[in-house]
């Protein structure tokens, strides 16, 4: 079991990292024309330790939190890693509609 949800995670982890490249480079496209003036993409209540106005550090976040959850296996991390990839997924997704219509 927990051999195809690590391989899940991974996967997924995989694609965030893709779609976040792609979207902290339209970011610093927006910031140019002064279309992004935000501190962070997730208020403080979103689960996540760090705080930025791009994705690369959200990705890391979740980067390092799989590697914990790796050596340990714990419910609660793993729990609190899926909630964080689909927050992930979720923005990402949301920037990306309303940026390509």
């Amino acid at each position: 079991m927990s051999d195809s949800v690590n391989q899940q995670l991974i996967d997924n982890i995989s694609i965030i990292l893709k779609k976040s490249l792609s979207a902290d480079a339209t970011l610093a496209a927006l910031r140019e024309e002064k279309k992004a003036g935000f501190a962070a993409i997730f208020k403080n209540d979103a689960g996540f330790n760090c705080s930025a106005n791009t994705f690369q550090p959200y990705v890391e976040e979740v980067a390092d939190d799989l590697l914990k959850w790796q050596q340990s296996q714990s419910q609660k991390l793993l729990v609190e890693l899926v909630k964080k990839i689909e927050q992930l997924f979720t923005v990402l997704s949301n920037f990306e509609k309303s940026y390509v219509e």
